[in-house]
């Protein structure tokens, strides 16, 4: 399977399996951002440590088109060459992304991403698995703000996502798909405003204390 790159605003392109390999072993190490979004994140990420391979995934290829286009251009211009936009549903990933990440990010998903984690639904989680190196570590964000004012329809009837749900549902899970999760937590303000995201910005300063749960993990290194 190709992965399907986005390079700008309504454009994408094919990378081949050769291709995406090449630009991995050129890196220390590889990030993989899921339900990046628009892409802020994993910029930032690539910013910060340009011997890190960055790739940011998302069902939806239009939001991460501006941020894709401005990766692309020359270094001084903003241009980031250790960053990679994949237009794909995290439960049919290229194969070409199995097996790659030293870190996994999953902050504040949204639709079936957040759905199937809530629920701990197999192919999420066995989606999210599957971009894991041995010994591989996630760090998740779930935003339980969409409960506590005006829920939309489609997620009426999901459960809450409190530490004690994560522990007792989502836990259980993501074992099941060899990822030991550590005790959840209600993030802090400063820690919900650290979150290098469009949504957590503005989350983050419309409230004085976000609803937002955090957790990590590890996968196994068998």
């Amino acid at each position: 399977m190709t992965i399907t790159r986005v390079v700008g605003k309504g454009r994408t392109a094919g990378l081949a399996a050769g291709s995406f390999e090449a630009l991995r072993a050129a890196y220390e190490a590889t990030a993989v951002d899921l339900g990046t979004g628009d892409g802020r994140f994993p910029y930032q990420l690539a910013s910060e440590e340009p011997a890190r391979l960055v790739v940011g995934v998302d069902a939806l290829a239009e939001p991460m088109g501006e941020r894709a286009a401005v990766a692309a251009r020359k270094p001084a211009r903003g241009g980031r060459p250790n960053l990679l936009y994949v237009h794909a549903a995290v439960e049919a990933l290229p194969s070409e992304l199995r097996g790659v990440a030293d870190e996994v990010y999953v902050h504040l998903p949204w639709g079936a991403l957040l759905e199937g984690i809530v629920v701990a639904r197999a192919a999420v989680l066995e989606g999210i698995a599957r971009v894991c190196r041995p010994g591989a570590r996630l760090s998740v964000t779930l935003n339980g703000e969409i409960w506590v004012e005006s829920t939309p329809a489609r997620y009426a009837e999901l459960p809450v996502p409190t530490p004690a749900y994560v522990r007792d549902v989502v836990a259980p899970g993501f074992a099941s798909v060899g990822i030991a999760l550590r005790d959840a937590r209600y993030a802090s303000a400063a820690d919900a405003k650290r979150l290098a995201t469009t949504w957590a910005r503005k989350l983050g300063h419309a409230r004085e204390h976000p609803c937002f749960v955090q957790f990590e993990g590890v996968a196994s290194a068998a």
